[in-house]
């Protein structure tokens, strides 16, 4: 696995990137915070795990974020609001990086990613009200093959790709997995082709 100096100077310099952006088209706006932590056995992603009781997307593995609101200025700024209100992170202890690719979802919304690097010494806590648990996730266990599937999917006569990540008892799938795909490649830490274009 690459060390955490090089994944960090790749994170930053991807604030240059063309990236692709998608205008709503009668979907909701929202952003999730990507966060990378580094650790002494190296960067890890922090992602959640949603309640039963929330209304959707219920049980899954998550990134925090949402709905943009009407006084959010920027994806940033969501993403950095929501990641204060799930899991009680400091928007002071997140450096931004960069916005990753806009991801469509079939249940209605585009998603834009934050990239985001936390200081270590940040403290997590999430809300009981959504959040079950917070994990983290190491890089190299999400760039390693044996831990990645993709299959084709189809939603109203649009083919795409579903990647799903098993890394213990954590399984990313879905457009966090869709997510995770893409950082993964433009980190060049492996893994297929950038994802999020031509998905629902």
């Amino acid at each position: 696995m690459i060390g955490s100096e090089e994944i960090r100077r790749r994170a930053l310099s991807l604030a240059g990137r063309e990236r692709s952006a998608r205008a709503a088209g009668g979907l909701t706006r929202a952003a999730v915070l990507v966060p990378i932590v580094f650790r002494g056995d190296g960067p890890r992603l922090v992602v959640t795990k949603r309640t039963m009781t929330v209304a959707a997307h219920k049980g899954q593995i998550s990134f925090p974020g949402g709905v943009a609101e009407p006084a959010d200025r920027c994806p940033e700024e969501t993403a950095l609001r929501e990641a204060r209100e799930e899991i009680g992170l400091d928007p002071a202890l997140v450096e931004i990086a960069a916005l990753l690719d806009d991801v469509p979802t079939t249940t209605g919304f585009v998603i834009t990613p934050v990239l985001g690097l936390v200081d270590p010494e940040a403290a997590v806590r999430g809300d009981p009200a959504e959040v079950e648990e917070v994990f983290e996730v190491p890089l190299a266990d999400l760039a390693n093959p044996a831990n990645h599937d993709v299959e084709i999917l189809e939603h109203r006569g649009v083919r795409f790709r579903n990647h799903r990540y098993c890394c213990g008892r954590c399984v990313i799938w879905g457009a966090t997995g869709r997510i995770v795909a893409q950082l993964l490649s433009e980190l060049a830490l492996g893994g297929p082709d950038r994802a999020g274009g031509g998905a629902p």
